[in-house]
């Protein structure tokens, strides 16, 4: 943010005389206000207060000696300088600057030296401002600290100063103490391990000194004081003296002793108490963490079961709409013979299939695809599917295959389980632009009791899981994983609905979908599908 402009009135009855220091004035960063004569530029200094006021001697109304003498009167804070229009003597220069003046100069000024010049007195009444403001904070902290012990000593360590929060305090009057060593006050000890002379030393270096420490009264007690040292500067920014400043805290440590005293015979039980709350706090925020992710697991569920439903509506009512336009088709087909005309068909036959196809996938998030159930033996199907898969996600990707020797069969729709697997693969083949490992497993689970917020019944479930070590996933794509059309593919890159369809199958099956993933380590998707209870005959037959 930039400063501030000063603010200088430019007073004079010549508008081309104005007009060119007002002009010079502003080439200087200053704001600049006007006035013609004195009058108005009394007025105008009653109004604005500006810092500085260049002020013509050669007024119209009031002559400009008058003018200056009424402004320090009663703003004497502000900076004047006076322009005479001609040239005088110094006799006039003299009666002018008695006037309270502080800058006489005569036309022509130069543009560069008249900005200099009013930069020069800015800046040293900037300099007596804040002389006078320090002077005064000083005086008034002095003045008003009755209960602290305030006084200065020279280089010798004797005092020169001493405030009435020292007389009361230590007890020693002014008379009594100002030209005395400051180690009066010290205690005995203190004075012969040379404690005065090392806090002088260390202020004499430029640091400030800070103590807590028992000081002697002049009637020999003894009171707990919290002080600092710090070196008093000349205008040459040498140390020429000290500055002490006490504060009687024997009150606080008598309290602060008796505290520690009773802290120390409370500490055991409250050490005690406190490791049990600790434990106690530990398990209930387990429970409230658990709750927390149970809740939004079943918040997560019921989405997915609405957002399911309605997919599956709209799947079905396009499903019948794309039904008659193939049957249409179809229909047409047979009653025109034009060449053109039948490729137009094609492409529109085409076309719709391709529409039934996203239907199928829709439906399949929906759950109301009709599933083809065959007893599976999952490490065979997968045995049969391991050429289609290395071929798939290509050389980039080293493939592993980690099959459970005593895998449980499911009852399934072998070519959605394989078409979970291939979506699976691929979207973690495209998880892994650079290449890396893939791995699919299988094996089994036993669920005994609802977990994790989930709807999937206890039993016995056959897992199949494809961990890759992509890029992984953040929590809001977690969230959003099965949802339809939801892809984080560049645009042409994937339709959203590989993982939906994949999920509507496993759901529709009875079993459960999975997901584990660290952003930047990778991702695992387990599919736990329900172990078939019938033999592979009863399976064929059913």
């Amino acid at each position: 943010m930039s400063a501030i402009p000063p603010l200088v009135l430019n007073v004079d009855d010549d508008p081309a005389n104005r007009y060119v220091k007002t002009r010079s004035l502003r080439m200087g960063g200053m704001e600049v206000i006007e006035a013609e004569d004195g009058a108005s530029a009394l007025a105008v200094i009653a109004e604005r207060q500006p810092l500085l006021v260049l002020l013509d001697v050669n007024l119209p109304d009031v002559n400009g000696l008058e003018v200056c003498r009424r402004i320090k009167q009663s703003w004497p804070e502000i900076v004047v300088i006076q322009i005479s229009a001609t040239a005088i003597s110094s006799a006039e220069k003299i009666v002018g600057l008695e006037s309270g003046a502080d800058c006489y100069l005569t036309t022509p000024v130069e543009p560069l030296e008249l900005i200099a010049v009013t930069h020069a007195m800015l800046r040293l009444r900037q300099a007596e401002t804040r002389a006078q403001e320090a002077h005064e904070r000083y005086r008034m902290i002095v003045e008003s600290a009755v209960d602290y012990a305030i006084f200065t000593c020279g280089l010798d360590g004797r005092v020169t100063s001493w405030n009435s929060g020292a007389e009361a305090i230590l007890g020693y009057t002014p008379d009594q103490i100002v030209g005395q060593p400051c180690a009066r006050i010290f205690m005995a000890d203190d004075v012969a391990a040379d404690v005065p002379e090392t806090e002088m030393r260390s202020a004499r270096a430029g640091i400030g000194v800070r103590a807590e420490r028992w000081h002697r009264r002049r009637d020999g007690t003894r009171f707990w004081s919290s002080g600092r040292m710090v070196p008093l500067r000349d205008r040459r920014g040498e140390v020429a003296g000290f500055l002490k400043i006490l504060y009687d805290r024997t009150v606080e440590k008598d309290a602060r002793d008796a505290l520690e005293a009773l802290n120390a015979e409370l500490e055991n039980r409250v050490a005690e108490r406190t490791r049990e709350l600790a434990a106690a706090n530990e398990r209930l925020r387990a429970e409230i963490a658990e709750r927390e992710r149970t809740g939004e697991q079943i918040r997560q569920l019921q989405k997915m079961e609405a957002l399911g439903q309605l997919t599956g509506g709209i799947a079905h009512d396009f499903n019948n709409l794309l039904t008659a336009i193939l049957g249409g088709l179809e229909v047409t087909r047979l009653r025109i013979e034009d060449p053109r005309t039948l490729r137009m068909i094609d492409s529109s036959v085409s076309a719709a299939q391709r529409g039934a196809k996203l239907i199928a996938q829709l439906m399949a998030f929906a759950r109301r695809q009709n599933l083809e159930l065959d007893y599976l033996p999952i490490n065979d199907l997968l045995q049969e599917m391991r050429e289609l898969l290395e071929r798939s996600v290509g050389s980039a990707v080293t493939l592993t295959f980690d099959f459970a020797p005593d895998v449980w069969p499911v009852l399934a729709d072998a070519s959605q389980v394989q078409t979970a697997v291939l979506n699976l693969a691929i979207n973690a083949r495209d998880a892994m632009p650079e290449g890396g490992a893939l791995r699919i497993a299988t094996g089994n689970t036993l669920i005994r009791g609802p977990v994790d917020g989930t709807d999937v019944p206890p039993g016995d479930y056959a897992t199949l899981s494809v961990e890759d070590t992509g890029t992984g996933m953040s929590d809001e794509v977690k969230g959003r994983l099965f949802e339809p059309f939801f892809t984080t593919k560049e645009l042409g890159k994937g339709t959203g609905l590989g993982l939906a369809q994949v999920y509507g199958f496993v759901r529709q099956s009875g079993g459960d979908v999975r997901v584990d993933s660290v952003l930047g380590r990778g991702t695992k998707i387990t599919i736990l599908l329900p172990k078939a209870v019938e033999t592979a005959g009863e399976a064929a037959a059913v």
